[in-house]
């Protein structure tokens, strides 16, 4: 957002032109103007590193999202069909298609199976997961032949496919058809990527997450609060989009007070799920705040500074009496992966691979996001545990990652390092060995 004279400008054009350009469906993203405050002036926002044959609008990223997503569908099976081989002298192979999918049927699946069938009394420890994708899962139970596994599954790779259509989607209007290629093969190359297919609710927060925050992009604020809401229902990071809806709409205005409208108040509905949530709990439990209170069972509780956090894992290594031991692997993995997100979030907002100032609110959704498991480390040897599966919730950083892929060697490296490792890293899941 810039402004200058007596037009306000709003995604670089006047706001008058963009009001008009809107209703008459219009929505091509308009360069930046130019700024006097940087000798290097931001990349134009939907034309950098564009394709030149276009990209195909909606159609174009239900398509190029459907390859990646059956290309991880299938790498996931291969993996799964011959996870057995190294342990055949110590287990039978699956005989059935259910033994295969039950290879899958691994942590934190186990409870949201649970609280699928059995709701939040039978075990209220529990009440750590959120409830949204565990009603889902329900539903489906009801339509799909199987278990509560199965239609676990089944929701999980059907919003794994919305979640990568909608990236590419954002992703094609803010920097080309061939950035948003890269970034949604690059997000499912990750090595944890594999989480966006298993039956866990990665996919379907990032399918809300980000439609809400493409949603806030196209000024359809009542909509980008809807998706807000039904996210914060599905994991706590979703209520952080209700600050991230303000900061767009007022960044949009030139941060004036005399252009708020009343279409503002619809950012009260962006931490709807998670209010209701916490009524949910004063009733159940008679304590709003217990699934709060029920992390303390997962070892996380407390706070601390994020740069504690960071200085706390790094000692452990560094005083480690192995190195190379399990825990300690865990340790570098995280906290190199802690690191290299921040750097990156930094790289989206300043240098060679910046996406714009306009993308701000993107960048900071991302790192209030990979915040939180900075101020609120698990109290054991692993600090960090998880950190790289949030890191997937990092859009931005993956934006950044597929700018640089314009380099070759760059694209060769990254897939030549991600995908060995998300091969091990499917390989102890499916064998129930921890990941994370």
């Amino acid at each position: 957002m810039a402004s200058g004279g007596r037009y306000p400008y709003i995604d670089g054009v006047p706001e008058a032109i963009a009001g008009d350009a809107v209703a008459a469906g219009d929505h091509t993203a308009a360069p930046d103007p130019p700024t006097l405050d940087s000798r290097v002036p931001d990349p134009p926002a939907g034309t950098a590193d564009r394709d030149a044959r276009g990209s195909g609008g909606w159609r174009g990223s239900l398509l190029f999202g459907l390859w990646t997503w059956l290309g991880g569908l299938l790498a996931c099976v291969l993996v799964t069909a011959v996870a057995w081989l190294p342990f055949e002298q110590l287990r039978d192979a699956p005989r059935t298609l259910g033994e295969v999918l039950d290879n899958w049927h691994r942590w934190d699946t186990t409870w949201y199976v649970i609280i699928a069938q059995s709701g939040y009394r039978y075990d209220p420890r529990g009440a750590a997961f959120f409830p949204l994708y565990p009603l889902l899962v329900r539903g489906a139970d009801r339509l799909v032949p199987g278990d509560a596994f199965v239609a676990a599954l089944v929701v999980a790779v059907l919003t794994c496919y919305a979640a990568l259509v909608v990236i590419h989607r954002l992703t094609d209007e803010i920097l080309g058809a061939e950035v948003a290629r890269r970034t949604i093969f690059y997000l499912l190359a990750f090595p944890t990527g594999f989480f966006l297919i298993a039956a866990y609710n990665e996919s379907l927060f990032l399918a809300l997450a980000v439609g809400s925050l493409y949603c806030m992009r196209r000024r359809v604020w009542w909509l980008a609060a809807v998706l807000a809401g039904l996210a914060s229902g599905t994991r706590l990071a979703g209520a952080l989009l209700a600050v991230v809806f303000v900061y767009e709409y007022l960044r949009q205005r030139g941060f004036s007070p005399r252009r708020i409208r009343p279409d503002l108040l619809w950012a009260g509905l962006a931490p709807a799920g998670l209010v209701a949530y916490a009524w949910y709990c004063a009733r159940t439990f008679g304590d709003p705040l217990y699934f709060q209170a029920a992390q303390g069972v997962w070892s996380r509780s407390g706070f601390s500074a994020p740069w504690t956090t960071l200085i706390d894992v790094t000692r452990m290594i560094v005083h480690a009496p192995v190195l190379l031991s399990p825990t300690e692997i865990r340790n570098i993995i995280n906290l190199g992966t802690a690191l290299a997100v921040l750097a990156l979030l930094y790289l989206a907002l300043d240098g060679r691979w910046r996406l714009g100032r306009e993308q701000s609110y993107l960048v900071l959704f991302a790192a209030m996001d990979i915040a939180l498991p900075l101020l609120s480390p698990l109290r054991t040897d692993y600090p960090l545990s998880s950190l790289w599966r949030f890191a997937l919730e990092c859009v931005p950083v993956f934006m950044v990652l597929a700018r640089m892929g314009r380099n070759q060697t760059f694209d060769r490296l990254y897939l030549m390092a991600a995908l060995p490792v998300q091969g091990v890293m499917i390989l102890t899941f499916v064998q129930n060995q921890f990941v994370a």
